[in-house]
């Protein structure tokens, strides 16, 4: 698992850090991207220092619907030489666009794009379960914590220690998202990737959260987006210093499946 798009690089590298959220899963032989981030020239830029062919990616799986998630699309389409599945969330065509001062705001839904890129996808919705590999699936959407209502996807890895929950924005929150999948896998998660929805979270709030994970094993954390740097800092405060890591742009991360 690879982090390509996030507000903070390796140190050191030509790595770009910018708002935005994108990761690329190699699982079962398949290569998935998850989230584009928020601009494409970015994101290209991080693939290609990391010498990731766009063409070597079989899929594309957009967790919500937030331009920081999904406004860098077009251009990796624009890159690809065939076409590929882009998998939305349920209300993917249908989000309703953010307002300011009644003006209406594209930072919602599926991003403007040349009928060139438009050609390039395959546009599939995700259910309740959709299943990418065999290890690997979609869970759960759900526009909880979101106004107005934007579905999010969670996607789940499932490994040899159990399952590994990999997050978007988790605008849901966390605990509610790790109960869900620890409810509908019947096994305890065994890490969390991506972005937790931290950002702004008072110390009180993120330590009760902390004893929550704490129960549960603690499971290993890999956080990066919007989990925020200072409530990274609560959370190491219950878990230790060891038990949350930053997932910055170029961090890899691997996995035994089972």
């Amino acid at each position: 698992m690879l982090s390509v798009y996030d507000e903070g690089s390796i140190p050191d590298t030509p790595l770009i850090g910018a708002r935005g959220f994108s990761v690329l899963v190699d699982a079962d032989g398949q290569r998935t991207l998850f989230g584009t981030g928020r601009r494409g020239s970015y994101l290209m830029h991080n693939l290609d220092y990391l010498e990731v062919d766009v063409n070597s990616v079989d899929r594309v799986v957009i967790s919500h619907m937030h331009i920081d998630h999904v406004g860098g699309l077009e251009t990796f389409l624009e890159k690809r030489e065939k076409s590929i599945e882009v998998i939305i969330p349920p209300d993917g065509e249908n989000v309703t666009k953010a307002k300011f001062l009644g003006i209406p705001l594209r930072r919602t839904g599926i991003p403007m794009m040349s009928e060139e890129a438009r050609s390039m996808m395959m546009l599939r919705t995700a259910g309740e379960r959709t299943k990418l590999s065999e290890n690997l699936f979609l869970s759960g959407p759900s526009s909880k914590g979101t106004d107005p209502p934007v579905d999010e996807n969670l996607m789940v890895l499932m490994t040899l220690n159990g399952p590994v929950l990999i997050c978007g924005c988790c605008h849901r929150g966390l605990a509610d998202a790790v109960e869900y999948v620890e409810s509908e896998t019947s096994r305890k998660i065994s890490a969390i990737l991506g972005g937790v929805h931290l950002t702004g979270m008072r110390k009180k709030e993120v330590h009760a959260i902390a004893e929550m994970l704490k129960d549960k094993g603690p499971p290993a954390m890999y956080l990066n987006h919007c989990s925020g740097q200072v409530q990274r800092t609560h959370l190491r405060e219950k878990l230790g210093l060891n038990a949350v890591k930053d997932m910055y742009v170029g961090t890899e991360i691997q996995f035994d499946v089972r």
